[in-house]
């Protein structure tokens, strides 16, 4: 129920947001897996999931929220809530500042009451700032270096952290055609810093393969630890997923009073 009432919230601060432009987009992905991996590649639900991705972009602002359910009784596993504004946006350079408000959770936990079922799942309601900076070499080129500081919106239990800190150098390289096929490559290199705990370094990438003609593709994402630090995991951890993606041009239409303003 929380789920459904903070998408509605977001689709309609989206709206009042695209009244103050000419031109914006609503695009989505959906990703169904054998092994739920979320976008910091460490973290991981094991099981076979549905990742749902939406975007409203508007010029320089955007809104975005990401939606994670495991496919096994389509159990909630997390959802964020992202907004982030382009300061600088040039050809070569972009610079830009965004927000987790806010980014839902779940955890498994066990109970032992009488009324409730052995294990729950408990929401972990977090905050996270975010700025990126964006060097393009080309259309098909880019290199992105983003922070993220992360701290609890609401304390649940004692596991929950105090504060997270995460780097991530991210070369780009979309769109590289083959015949009527195109790959997408994403590889990571990351840091990851929990409380008080030594620093992860974590090697993960993404690859895509699509039809250009199609909105159909196929993707896989691996995860492999340089260094754990003070954290746990796998080894190595990977999967593999169908995407169906969607993009909607908008392009609101002038008024007569507004056409003769721009004739001025």
């Amino acid at each position: 129920m929380r789920i459904t009432i903070l998408n509605i919230l977001f689709f309609y601060s989206a709206l009042i947001f695209s009244q103050s432009k000419d031109e914006f987009y609503f695009s989505g992905n959906f990703n169904i897996n054998n092994n739920g991996i979320d976008w910091v590649p460490l973290f991981t639900r094991d099981k076979p999931s549905l990742i749902a991705n939406f975007s409203f972009v508007n010029k320089r602002f955007s809104a975005r929220s990401l939606v994670r359910y495991e496919l096994d009784g389509f159990q909630p596993w997390g959802v964020d809530f992202y907004w982030n504004y382009q300061f600088i946006r040039k050809e070569k350079i972009k610079l830009d500042f965004g927000a987790f408000l806010p980014g839902v959770f779940t955890q498994r936990v066990r109970v032992n009451e009488n009324n409730l079922p052995n294990e729950i799942l408990q929401p972990w309601v977090n905050a996270m700032i975010n700025p990126n900076f964006t060097f393009n070499w080309n259309q098909n080129f880019s290199l992105i270096l983003s922070y993220f500081q992360g701290f609890p919106i609401d304390y649940v239990n004692t596991d929950q952290f105090d504060s997270v800190k995460l780097f991530f150098l991210t070369p780009v390289v979309k769109k590289i055609k083959f015949n009527s096929f195109y790959i997408n490559l994403v590889p990571q290199l990351y840091t990851v810093k929990i409380d008080n705990l030594r620093t992860g370094i974590f090697l993960a990438n993404t690859l895509e393969i699509g039809n250009l003609k199609s909105n159909l593709s196929i993707s896989s994402v691996f995860n492999k630890p340089i260094e754990f630090g003070g954290l746990t995991g796998k080894k190595f951890n990977w999967n593999i997923g169908l995407n169906y993606f969607f993009k909607l041009n908008f392009k609101q239409k002038k008024s007569i009073k507004d056409k003769s303003l721009n004739y001025k």
